[in-house]
């Protein structure tokens, strides 16, 4: 309990009935007092056990005793002397409580949990809107273009219609070949995502992050399991970005590239595409990729 005689050493305001009074303690063992409401002033000595602090004073019978551990201020006292006996206040004149230790942020195995689970929860979102739209376009044609069904499909799945066309660059029309085969292609690569078990290493500055291209992360296309290295500024980004960064890694694994995109062929083989077309159908008001870039103009329909 060293550390609260470290805090006993310094002055105290004490109040003992009507008087206040201002101890000063020393480390060498004294201790001065004097009354705030008259030139009264006197010396002592104090001592310490393992449970009380004790003082007295010179040329008087009175004897005090303070309870340890000490604190800045508390009532934990004892005055014994021939006009008064009994508990008193004590406070540590001008103390300052330490700053409280900031709470530690999250570890990165914290953050890499939770982006790891909210890449699965965006692509299992992702997957069964482009598994609805796909059965509804089923139903129109099977309906042979009904009316009930086509208002089912333009009410219900704008957002997604207008996702798979503006990202994978093909005509916003659900019943177009080009549409129905791009989606049909986007929920297969989006189902080998799921698939895959969970290996994302805190590379930070190792690994193959000391590769000096600036990136977030790290993934040997095509090698399973996957085998990716999240760098430092993955560490320092965005929650959505972190998800969207793991969703990105992973289509890396199933063979997807980071490749100019000119039409749905280069789109369904791009990493980064298909990792925004999960992100915008789970984010049903985004307008722009979770690292802030591409604008979506015209905005897309929302919810």
């Amino acid at each position: 309990m060293a550390g609260d005689l470290d805090l006993l050493i310094g002055t105290w305001t004490v109040r003992v009935k009507g008087w206040v009074w201002e101890y000063d303690f020393r480390r060498d063992g004294g201790v001065t007092w004097r009354d705030l409401g008259s030139m009264e002033s006197g010396v002592g000595n104090w001592a310490a056990s393992s449970k009380l602090v004790n003082i007295w004073w010179k040329g008087s019978t009175t004897r005090e005793s303070w309870q340890r551990p000490l604190t800045s201020g508390n009532d934990h006292t004892w005055y014994e002397s021939s006009y008064y006996r009994g508990k008193y206040r004590i406070e540590k004149t001008g103390f300052t409580p330490p700053s409280p230790t900031p709470p530690s942020g999250p570890t990165d195995a914290t953050l890499i949990d939770a982006a790891w689970d909210a890449s699965r929860s965006s692509l299992r979102f992702a997957l069964n809107r482009m598994r609805l739209l796909q059965r509804q376009i089923k139903y129109f044609e099977d309906s042979g273009g009904s009316e009930d069904a086509f208002n089912e499909l333009r009410r219900n799945y704008r957002r997604d219609i207008a996702v798979i066309s503006r990202k994978l660059l093909v005509p916003l029309n659900a019943m177009d070949p080009a549409f129905r085969s791009a989606l049909a292609s986007a929920i297969n690569l989006v189902e080998q995502n799921l698939a895959l078990p969970k290996a994302l290493n805190a590379a930070r500055a190792g690994g193959k992050c000391v590769d000096p291209r600036p990136a977030f992360a790290w993934t040997t296309p095509r090698r399973k399991p996957p085998d990716t290295d999240l760098c430092t500024s993955w560490f320092t980004a965005n929650a959505d970005l972190q998800r969207d960064v793991v969703t990105h890694e992973y289509f890396h694994t199933v063979g997807l590239g980071d490749i100019s995109v000119n039409n749905t062929t280069d789109a369904l083989g791009n990493a980064n595409t298909m990792a925004q077309v999960v992100a915008f159908l789970h984010d049903r008001a985004r307008q722009k990729n979770s690292d802030g870039n591409e604008q979506m103009i015209p905005a897309l329909p929302t919810p």
